[in-house]
């Protein structure tokens, strides 16, 4: 599809080699916003951040029939240090955007100020797509990173599924890519796809509001042949990042065909939902437990299970709902159980799903219908309480957020 990630060459006096980067792939015209990069510099003079002629971080921008673009604020952003040959630098770097709205070819690079840029020496500038609109959209700002092939992250954003970031090595522990969607906001879903090849065989997915605080909301332990696609419980989040667990092993259903061992990405969607609410008719302050994404913490009632016993969930807003999944520590599922959707026109419950002398955990689908609250109320007694570690619902996400809407 594209050619490898070229490689200065050998000997250059001026040359860098661009480890990582998060510009953003859509932007609005005329906005400023600062972008992180990893540099390493890989010729055999040093970074010199002042005196004569001292090396700077700027961009150039080239619009779809390869043609320079003057209509954008040139900004320089100096180097935090001198980088002597070998070593690394990373910081941010500012970037505006083009003032006539477009599809534009960005190009990082380092200049020697008064003289060239590196790219006019023989040494490949950084190249990202990048869309500018006449207004923010809904992605305006969001940027992806990654420890692999950085050079075309962009591709995953690009709103076009035909391109797409290639890892360019065999999947192994501890590779990651990361989704940054600019500012926090209420997601109940992500979507990771692949271009019909190239999954991730084995990873962990892990969102967070401030990126330090990460929350597991989906795991595969090997051998994953499909898209990447996680649905839970609305929460804020502004990041969200794949680990791979480990490489790629043979497929059980077809060992005579080996999983593609690089791993690619060439579309991601977010789902954006309203947060829930959880209520209970015991242990109320610890209703939340439930619907809180996490593994380690968990509702129960606190007592015996008894007749009357009841927990509910507030989805915000009016949804189709199809099925409910309650996850319960060994022994605590509920006995005896009705789950029951408040129909608002009628203004009266109707009950979705009836079982008596459950021993399993609840995982029951019933006929879609339009509600905001779900209400699971205990039929029969037991010695045993009753727990719910996760509660899933199953609605339809029709409307996926993406670079390739026309939100």
């Amino acid at each position: 599809m594209y050619p490898p990630p070229e490689t200065p060459p050998a000997e250059n006096a001026w040359a860098a080699l661009f480890l990582a980067q998060d510009t953003p792939v859509s932007l609005a015209a005329g906005q400023t916003v600062s972008v992180n990069l990893r540099l390493k510099n890989v010729g055999m003079c040093a970074w010199a951040p002042n005196g004569d002629k001292p090396i700077h971080l700027g961009y150039k921008w080239f619009d779809a029939a390869g043609h320079r673009q003057l209509d954008a604020d040139d900004r320089r952003t100096a180097l935090p240090a001198e980088i002597a040959p070998g070593e690394e630098t990373a910081f941010g770097a500012v970037l505006c955007a083009p003032y006539t709205p477009g599809r534009y070819h960005l190009e990082w690079d380092l200049a020697i100020e008064g003289t060239k840029w590196f790219a006019e020496k023989g040494n490949p500038p950084l190249g990202v797509p990048v869309s500018i609109t006449d207004r923010p959209r809904d992605v305006s700002g969001w940027r992806v990173e990654s420890n692999l092939n950085p050079q075309e992250v962009a591709f995953a954003l690009d709103g076009d599924p035909r391109t797409f970031w290639d890892s360019r090595m065999p999947q192994a522990r501890g590779q990651w890519f990361r989704l940054n969607v600019s500012t926090p906001r209420v997601a109940d879903g992500i979507q990771f796809l692949s271009p019909g090849k190239g999954f991730p065989a084995s990873y962990c997915l892990r969102v967070a509001q401030d990126g330090k605080t990460f929350t597991e909301i989906a795991r595969a332990a090997a051998n994953n042949t499909h898209d990447l696609v996680a649905v839970f419980a609305p929460q804020p989040i502004q990041y969200a990042q794949i680990d791979l667990l480990g490489g790629v092993g043979q497929v059980a259903s077809a060992p005579q065909v080996p999983p593609l061992s690089y791993w690619m990405i060439s579309e991601i969607l977010v789902h954006v939902g309203t947060v829930w609410t959880a209520s209970a008719s015991h242990n109320g302050g610890a209703a939340a437990h439930a619907i809180d994404n996490r593994a380690d913490t968990v509702w129960s009632s606190g007592s015996p299970q008894e007749a009357g016993m009841w927990f509910q969930i507030d989805l915000g807003r009016v949804e189709t709902v199809s099925g409910l999944m309650l996850i319960s520590p060994a022994g605590e599922n509920p006995v005896g159980f009705r789950i029951a959707t408040w129909n608002a026109r009628a203004s009266r419950w109707q009950v979705a799903h009836e079982n008596l002398n459950n021993r399993a955990s609840v995982d029951v689908a019933f006929a879609a219908t339009p509600t905001q609250f779900i209400n699971i109320q205990l039929l029969q007694p037991s010695e045993q309480p009753w727990s719910i570690q996760e509660a899933r619902v199953v609605r339809e996400m029709d409307t996926w957020l993406g670079p390739g809407g026309s939100d």
